[in-house]
């Protein structure tokens, strides 16, 4: 066999039973346990994996902020992640911290070559109406027909308990191991063991939290501020950019993505949170849009706008906002040799940016000092994300839904006897 870490077919994702007693001895995910032991039996027949190899399931109770080195490994090394959709899975931090960072992984290999990943195969544990299961989840087939009706009703919990289900089962177990095997040998999606999750707590939840529930009236907006190729400075190479702003990809050679894509992506698959790219044009023309404040907003900034007269305006109409929940990121790859040196643009910019540096949130400096690799952007980003969001639903000014008014209603002739006149 060849050396390296071992790597599961697939990570079994669950939320977790408590116990209806602390004294209870009795193992309330045993259903579970037994689902991923008879999800590993058929995939040792289908393949020539080693027992090892066959799946993950963590049975330790992470009471603490602390991940197993085993859990990490799965994490970083499974070829398919199987999440077990439930009403208890979609409130479950852990549950949501498991996703995020298996999808950063999907995120990370597409901005590396080229090609998407999908690599998720949910299943149903236990019946749930559609519009219980968030969006993130909703997009990826997780009703699979081939797996049986019963199961389609039922869930995996359901056929489990009632013998005269058996067959449906063993059927639907059967047929979920062979797509598991079909989507890890047709994606192949790579380990990714210089992704460092950090700590428990670093992570955010791809399901949540709740004080941040997406909704229509603070939409993300990701605005880009960066050259194109007809405005590139002298010095600057025109290899990092496109015929657009949006098409600036400053982590080259390694990641060829645009990092407007990446990041949008990012907040997609692993924060719930689809936002809107627009360029710094699209930005100023969203500051006054109806008397109303700009979204939640995230700027990224190419450093050599600083030396650019033409941009110098658009640098100092940010640093004038009022409103806290416009941020910025500030890429600064440490693979490229004109920028990774170039202090000056670093004294530029904190002249013509100072203040809007110094209001990035203090766990996210890495933001505003410059950010060396696009894991470490990966990292920043969703930090960022849910500080703007939760910035904005604190601070922005209510405003009543569009549409005629509708007046208050009150009660007519009503006497102090507590009947109508």
């Amino acid at each position: 066999m060849p050396s390296g870490p071992v790597r599961p077919y697939f990570f079994l994702s669950y939320a977790r039973t408590p116990r209806r007693d602390p004294g209870d001895r009795e193992d309330p995910d045993r259903w579970v346990h037994k689902l991923y032991r008879d999800l590993c039996a058929e995939i040792l027949q289908m393949t020539d994996a080693e027992p090892g190899e066959a799946g993950f399931m963590d049975r330790e109770n992470r009471l603490g902020t602390e991940w197993s080195p085993e859990l990490v490994s799965a994490l970083a090394t499974c070829r398919v992640f199987v999440p077990l959709y439930s009403r208890r899975y979609f409130e479950s931090d852990n549950c949501g911290r498991e996703w995020f960072a298996f999808a950063r992984r999907e995120v990370n290999q597409h901005a590396r070559r080229g090609d998407p990943v999908y690599a998720v195969v949910p299943a149903l544990w236990s019946k749930m109406a559609r519009d219980m299961i968030p969006e993130v989840a909703q997009h990826i087939q997780y009703d699979h027909i081939g797996l049986g009706q019963r199961y389609l009703a039922e869930g995996f919990y359901g056929i489990m308990k009632l013998s005269s289900f058996r067959p449906d089962y063993q059927r639907a177990v059967h047929r979920l191991a062979e797509r598991i095997i079909e989507v890890a040998d047709e994606t192949d999606i790579k380990p990714d063991l210089d992704d460092r999750l950090g700590g428990f707590e670093s992570l955010q939840s791809a399901f949540g939290p709740t004080s941040v529930r997406r909704t229509e009236s603070s939409q993300l907006q990701i605005a880009v501020l960066a050259h194109d190729i007809s405005t590139v400075p002298p010095g600057r190479s025109k290899e990092y950019y496109g015929d657009v702003p949006q098409a600036w990809s400053p982590y080259r050679p390694e990641y060829h993505q645009p990092l407007a894509d990446y990041a949008s992506e990012l907040a997609t698959k692993c924060l719930d949170c689809p936002p809107v790219v627009i360029s710094f044009r699209g930005l100023e023309a969203s500051l006054a849009t109806n008397g109303r404040p700009v979204p939640p907003s995230l700027c990224l900034i190419d450093a050599w706008v600083a030396v650019s007269p033409a941009h110098e305006e658009w640098l100092q109409k940010l640093d004038a906002l009022e409103e806290p929940w416009v941020s910025v990121l500030l890429p600064w790859s440490s693979q490229d040799p004109e920028t990774a040196g170039a202090q000056e643009l670093k004294d530029r910019l904190g002249q013509l940016l100072g203040r809007r540096l110094a209001g990035v949130p203090r766990q996210c400096q890495l933001a505003s000092t410059g950010i060396p690799t696009l894991q470490e952007f990966g990292q920043m980003l969703p930090e960022m994300t849910m500080t703007m969001l939760k910035r904005f639903r604190k601070g922005a000014p209510a405003y009543p839904p569009a549409g005629p008014k509708i007046e208050r209603p009150r009660l007519r002739n009503f006497d102090d006897s507590g009947g109508a006149g």
